[in-house]
């Protein structure tokens, strides 16, 4: 493996302006793209895996039977139709011909049926509205049909790549999916080809020439550096380093002074609405304890959290469901800040304060190199010390984070940021369904159990009727606050940062951290 080396060397001819600025390359050279990434993926494979950063490292390599856009319409990817019945019971897709898989094996049904059937189904994270398939079906190399038990509201929403990226059949079969080396060696269908990992550095990318959809890239290669440090990435940015930069490496108080570079655009969605979230460890004593979760929400003072760690760009979020879906409940009541009635509740609960003035320790634990976990910390320490808690913040590398949060459960509260949509199904029932509590990042890692939301998750799923499952999702949300397992600090929606000077069309589809740069163009071509 060879270190990356810097745009100046690698293509002879450039100019980098001291910011975002125009540039000029040889004819002859080829046109590289260039982003960031905020650590090394632990997987390449948006197909098994939720975290960001395989998402952004596996999606310009796969496709999915449907894409959706920036303003939340469904359409077409490996797909070139599909169609509904009546009943809800049956989707067919009637696939694009003549697609090829990067190395060279013909594309057909039969490897949606396998991918979705064998791999995404069972271990995607937001796998849930895939329960309601019974049956995965190939009838021929062109059509494939998904037969459902009951209908399923959620389920076209989940087919793009948000967790339906397609993997080949005759890669993946008889492998384990979670630990196969190609899932840093990504073999797929979409706009570009991997061709080199150098952990710590880079990852690179060439155009696939072969991609089914028209107008292809402009650019003949893609490459994400590897940039921990957000303020290395901004300046990287600034300086007409990268190109690029996605939404969850924006610490959300640059984005004020990033929108102000010369040739930077900044582009929002809200169909992908994110929320900064912690999940409070429902396992030991005094946290499972629903007295001491609801203290916690009225010391904490997430109106401060809001304006300073994401200032102008942030919701409150009261209940599990954000303000932007249709399903949102908004006769809940918050949970004021009010240390006095916190103090109450802890009193009741039987954790009064010792001669020292303090009740018990919170354990919190955090990505090293996530800012606002970092300043959210700051924030709890000095509420929570208010009322009797002492934080103890352990912050940590991604790799022992995952470790030490989500396969081990040492810790009281851990926060991140997480995707709510597209639809609640996908991006919020993962959090409180009993039957998804699993050692892994995203799913019910408070180990909630209430068979009461897991009927009522139920109940809901087979609605066709938007109206009766609005009124068992109201009473999800109900039961979901009181019991409050997910702390929400609040719901916001970041923006790609990109220099219009260099590319167009990117950041164009409904999250920037899953952007394939299919239709990306040199600005001046």
């Amino acid at each position: 493996m060879r270190p990356l080396i810097t745009r100046r060397h690698t293509l002879a001819g450039l100019v980098v302006t001291s910011l975002a600025g125009t540039r000029a390359a040889r004819a002859d050279e080829p046109k590289r793209l260039i982003g960031v990434i905020e650590e090394d993926p632990p997987f390449f494979n948006p197909a098994v895996s939720s975290g960001i950063s395989s998402f952004v490292a596996g999606a310009p390599c796969y496709s999915a039977l449907t894409r959706l856009s920036l303003d939340g319409k469904i359409g077409g990817d490996l797909a070139e139709s599909f169609e509904i019945s009546p009943d809800g019971l049956t989707y067919t897709f009637k696939l694009r011909p003549n697609i090829v898989w990067h190395d060279g094996h013909a594309f057909s049904a039969e490897d949606v049926k396998f991918s979705l059937g064998q791999v995404n189904s069972k271990l995607h994270p937001y796998h849930g509205a895939m329960n309601a398939i019974a049956a995965f079906e190939a009838p021929d190399a062109s059509t494939f049909v998904l037969r459902l038990k009951h209908p399923q509201a959620s389920l076209i929403s989940t087919l793009g790549n948000f967790s339906g990226c397609i993997l080949p059949r005759h890669i993946w079969e008889g492998k384990d999916a979670a630990r196969d080396p190609h899932n840093k060696q990504p073999i797929g269908t979409g706009p570009f080809k991997f061709v080199e990992y150098v952990a710590g550095d880079h990852i690179l990318y060439k155009r696939n020439d072969k991609y089914f959809l028209p107008d292809k890239s402009g650019f003949d290669e893609l490459m994400f550096r590897i940039i921990p440090d957000p303020g290395s990435r901004i300046a990287a940015l600034q300086n007409g380093e990268v190109d690029m930069i996605y939404s969850s490496a924006i610490p959300a108080t640059e984005v004020a002074r990033i929108g102000k570079f010369r040739g930077i655009k900044l582009k929002f969605t809200k169909v992908q609405t994110a929320g900064y979230q912690a999940y409070i460890n429902m396992r030991n004593a005094p946290f499972s304890d629903r007295r001491v979760r609801q203290a916690l929400a009225h010391a904490i003072d997430r109106g401060f959290i809001r304006s300073t760690v994401f200032p102008g760009l942030s919701e409150n979020m009261i209940g599990p469901v954000p303000p932007t879906s249709p399903l949102h409940n908004k006769a809940l009541v918050d949970y004021a800040l009010d240390p006095a009635k916190a103090n109450a509740l802890l009193d009741e609960a039987g954790f009064p304060r010792k001669a020292d003035g303090s009740r018990f320790e919170l354990r919190y634990v955090y990505g090293a190199n996530d800012l606002p976990a970092a300043k959210i910390g700051d924030i709890m320490s000095r509420n929570l010390a208010a009322v009797g808690i002492k934080v103890i913040a352990r912050p940590l590398d991604r790799g022992a984070w995952i470790q030490v949060a989500f396969t081990n459960n040492e810790f009281d509260l851990t926060s991140a940021s997480f995707s709510l949509g597209p639809d609640p199904d996908v991006g919020i029932e993962r959090f409180y369904n009993s039957n998804n509590i699993f050692n892994i990042v995203g799913v019910n890692n408070s180990k909630y159990i209430n068979p009461d939301v897991d009927k009522l998750f139920d109940e809901q799923r087979v609605q066709t009727d938007f109206a009766k499952r609005k009124a068992i999702y109201d009473r999800i949300q109900e039961i979901v606050w009181n019991d409050i397992p997910v702390f929400p600090f609040c719901t916001y929606t970041l923006p790609g940062a990109f220099n219009g000077e260099v590319v167009s069309g990117i950041f164009d589809g409904e999250a920037s951290n899953r952007e394939d740069f299919a239709f990306a163009k040199p600005a001046k071509a």
